[in-house]
């Protein structure tokens, strides 16, 4: 079977594929529970206001691949600095540790202040930020405004999706380059689903752009955050960058927060300083 066939995963950065784009998203797609706030805003006159489930964020970070093996050298060293040998004794073993945003917000596991000093590693993840040469597309979708919009409103993670597939198909087309989507395993049933929409997408085009101009993509593929082969010695580092990126992005969206993880990664916003509508889309 192809990747076009089923969720396959990738371990190896084969010759034919000069960038990969990773994608990881922040939020829910769920529509009904906003539809129930807009509803009781309408009748009621309970205000929606910043509900935390209103926003949803999709972040793609595209590296080349001779820019790779730096950034892989660097977060290995700063890893190894702050555990042995850069890793940890999770409840499911001892693994390589993994750069999990949420984990690193909630201070759990490895990120425990009792083990390591936290504020150092923000510091020491944002040096590794800064130094990785990589380019960042991201889109995020009002869920309220969306529903207000549109009577047929279009699935949000397919929205959001769809327009960085379509700028990572434009910078791959510019350079005459080819490149593959890479993205966090959720499930066999989630990764089906947007495994169909991205190949149905291929195949059809949208109204701005016809098949052929996603003929440069040439691979979707589903990972883990560790690598079961190597049992979680290793872990994929581009899906931990995506991450790591998105999150400051979406919180700058919902609330507006210029935080420094934030004003890190905009500055590799696609377009930056001239960013939106280019690196980073709001819908609608």
């Amino acid at each position: 079977m192809t990747w076009r066939e089923r969720p396959t995963l990738i371990e190896d950065w084969t010759e034919d594929i000069d960038y990969i784009m990773a994608i990881d998203e922040n939020g829910t797609t769920d529509l009904r529970g906003i539809k129930l706030k807009i509803m009781l805003e309408d009748f009621e006159g309970i205000p929606v206001g910043d509900d935390p489930d209103r926003w949803f964020t999709i972040t793609g970070v595209v590296m080349a691949r001779e820019n790779f093996a730096p950034f892989r050298d660097d977060i290995m060293q700063l890893k190894r600095s702050y555990w042995p040998d850069g890793k940890f004794q999770y409840k499911t073993g001892l693994k390589r540790v993994c750069f999990h945003s949420r984990d690193i917000r909630k201070q759990e596991g490895p990120f425990n202040p009792r083990i390591i000093n936290i504020s150092n590693l923000a510091r020491d993840i944002s040096g590794v930020i800064k130094r990785a040469n990589f380019t960042l597309f991201s889109s995020s979708i009002d869920k309220v405004r969306h529903l207000r919009k549109y009577l047929y409103p279009k699935h949000v993670y397919e929205l959001c999706l769809e327009f960085i597939v379509e700028r990572f198909a434009r910078f791959l087309n510019e350079q005459r380059k080819k490149g593959i989507l890479w993205l966090e395993s959720r499930g066999k049933n989630e990764d089906f689903e947007i495994l169909r929409f991205l190949t149905n997408f291929f195949a059809t085009g949208n109204e701005y752009y016809r098949p052929s101009y996603f003929n440069c993509i040439i691979g979707v593929y589903f990972n883990p955050k560790w690598n079961r082969a190597e049992n979680g010695q290793t872990s994929f580092i581009l899906l931990e960058l995506a991450d790591l990126c998105s999150y400051p992005i979406h919180k700058f969206v919902k609330y507006g927060t210029r935080d420094p993880a934030f004003e890190v990664v905009v500055r590799k916003l696609r377009g930056y300083p001239s960013h939106d509508g280019i690196g980073l889309k709001i819908f609608p």
